[in-house]
């Protein structure tokens, strides 16, 4: 039997849950703001009298392509900290995860914003390269998560003396809670050892 386990997710209350929403709402009001009023502060058009044309206004060139440039930096910076945030709480453990998964919901929301503003303008196929781009950077990400839960999750509950697969108090070989073995033999040294652990008490191996 081998000593490692696909780990559960970390369960939170309704009301974390909630708390993660209505954070997320405002968040999005302060992001959108930005994102609807950066396009003001580096205005489009100069006046006549600086325009070769005659006209009464005329575009100012790379303006345009400055303004996107500002509004993808953002909402790369905003998912950057997002998911990092999220890492580190995830990482650690603690009961501010909502919160993290809340912020980086924020930055998720806005790239769809963005990716579906521009695409649809400039790009015929942009929202199916979308699609495809962000499933394969969220099963990535998703996958990441696992890895990391599979190792932390468990070994978290045996340093708490409990069942590595549904929390519940250990009290001998098998868990009182779901039946499983919660002792096993090490896959190098056949040492009896206790499942979810990193490292075996008698040989070291992972």
């Amino acid at each position: 039997m081998k000593t490692s386990i696909s780990a559960d997710e970390v369960e939170s209350t309704r009301s974390e849950r909630f708390l993660a929403v209505a954070l997320t709402a405002f968040l999005l009001v302060g992001t959108v703001w930005f994102y609807v009023k950066v396009a003001g502060w580096w205005p489009l058009y100069m006046d006549w009298d600086q325009c070769n044309n005659g006209e009464t206004a005329c575009e100012i060139p790379g303006h345009e392509a400055m303004q996107i440039g500002i509004r993808l930096g953002f909402v790369i910076l905003l998912c950057l900290v997002g998911f990092w945030v999220l890492y580190r709480l995830r990482r650690s453990g603690s009961r501010f995860l909502p919160l993290g998964f809340a912020l980086a919901a924020t930055g998720v929301i806005m790239a769809l914003v963005f990716a579906f503003h521009y695409t649809f303008e400039y790009a015929d196929f942009g929202p199916l390269i979308l699609s495809l781009l962000g499933a394969a950077a969220t099963v990535g990400v998703f996958v990441a998560v696992q890895r990391l839960l599979a190792k932390r999750i468990p070994a978290m509950r045996v340093r708490k003396g409990d069942c590595p697969y549904c929390g519940y108090p250990t009290r001998g070989k098998h868990c009182e809670g779901c039946g499983r073995e919660t002792i096993a033999p090490c896959a190098t040294c056949e040492a009896d050892r206790r499942v979810g652990t990193l490292h075996c008490v008698a040989c070291g191996a992972d």
